[in-house]
């Protein structure tokens, strides 16, 4: 009987190890599986068609960003800086002070010009009311004509000198009311050249202000690029990470004679990003149009330093290095190898591919 016993519990014990050692085996089979690498999904794109047209060539021709309006604040009398109201780089609004001048004599001076005004009105008074009742008696022969004449020109001297003084005293109204400086319109200061206790002649420069919501763009280009540019054209500007349109306003009609090249500029409204004397790239044409290969400019992009698209070839992406010709309002005209009309390009979610990925085309 003891035998039997340890006979089942021999038996028993194997089974379980060989439970166990399935159990291990199938845990190791699951794990490997697990660990198997899937593969990447295919990378969701939007494509567009290479089409057959016309691009303008254009190069990219180095500038600088100015302020389009510039004033140096003057001083339109003269004296002594009693306030300063900005520091440098300051916006300010459209008549605010930025300087004061003293003005302790003037307004001596405006007391007692007021005064002298106050006394010949009253003089001018006494003299028309005696005018008045003169006036009368003149007529009906009661006082001479002497004595009528006497005080009819009292008053007219009294009236002349009466408006001589007000606009006398309206001067120094307007001399004093000069003496703060304000700004002439919304700008930020770009120069300060006043301080407190400074003399200030007439005449004096005390700030230089810039109008900073548009901004000038000034290349030089050589004179066969001046046929292509029309007044009001659009332009392509770049300016650090900015990317911006403008429009030609004008050349200057005077080249410089060492490069034999002429000002371009172009105007833009400055999207708070621009600053005068930053590095400004002007896309601008150089010759007529030409027949083309057309795609939309989002599918160009840059890999490893060149311009690039990709293809749509058998539901992949194939990577094919462009040469760019030139453009055509949102589209850019490219040669490269075996790129014809009709061929598909991916124009959104190129950013992300490097050639040879599976594509799922949005509808």
């Amino acid at each position: 009987m003891k035998k039997k016993t340890n006979l089942l519990v021999f038996v028993f014990c194997i089974l379980l190890l060989v439970v166990n050692i399935g159990f291990a085996a199938a845990e190791k089979t699951t794990d490997k599986e697990t660990a198997k690498p899937k593969g990447r999904p295919p990378s969701l794109v939007e494509v567009a068609e290479i089409i057959q047209g016309e691009a303008e060539p254009m190069v990219e021709f180095v500038g600088t960003v100015y302020y389009s309006r510039k004033s140096n604040l003057a001083a339109e009398v003269e004296g002594v800086v009693d306030q300063v109201f900005f520091e440098e780089g300051h916006r300010v609004k459209k008549g605010d002070p930025l300087v004061s001048l003293e003005s302790n004599i003037l307004d001596t001076v405006i007391s007692g010009t007021r005064a002298d005004h106050e006394l010949v009105l009253v003089e001018l008074e006494q003299a028309g009311k005696e005018l008045s009742r003169r006036e009368p008696l003149y007529k009906e022969g009661s006082v001479s004509e002497s004595s009528y004449d006497e005080y009819f020109f009292k008053s007219k001297m009294l009236k002349s000198r009466a408006m001589s003084i007000k606009a006398s005293l309206d001067r120094l109204l307007l001399e004093k009311k000069k003496k703060k400086i304000r700004a002439p319109f919304d700008s930020i200061v770009m120069q300060k050249n006043a301080e407190i206790g400074e003399w200030v002649k007439e005449g004096g420069i005390v700030a230089l202000v810039a109008d900073d919501s548009e901004v000038d763009v000034i290349v030089d280009v050589p004179s066969e690029v001046l046929q292509y540019l029309k007044p009001g054209r659009q332009i392509d500007i770049t300016a650090g990470e900015l990317k911006v349109k403008g429009k030609f306003l004008s050349f200057v009609p005077k080249g410089d004679v060492a490069t034999r090249t002429f000002s371009v500029k172009t105007r833009l409204k400055n999207p708070e990003g621009l600053v005068e004397g930053m590095e400004a790239r002007a896309l601008l044409p150089t010759s007529s149009r030409k027949e083309s290969l057309l795609v939309p400019r989002d599918a160009l992009v840059t890999k490893f330093g060149n311009n690039v698209i990709f293809v749509v070839e058998e539901g992949s992406a194939k990577m094919v290095q462009v040469a760019v010709q030139g453009y055509s309002g949102l589209s850019v005209g490219i040669t490269g190898p075996d790129l014809e009309a009709g061929l598909q390009v991916v124009v959104k979610g190129n950013e992300r591919l490097f050639g040879g990925e599976q594509l799922n085309i949005r509808k």
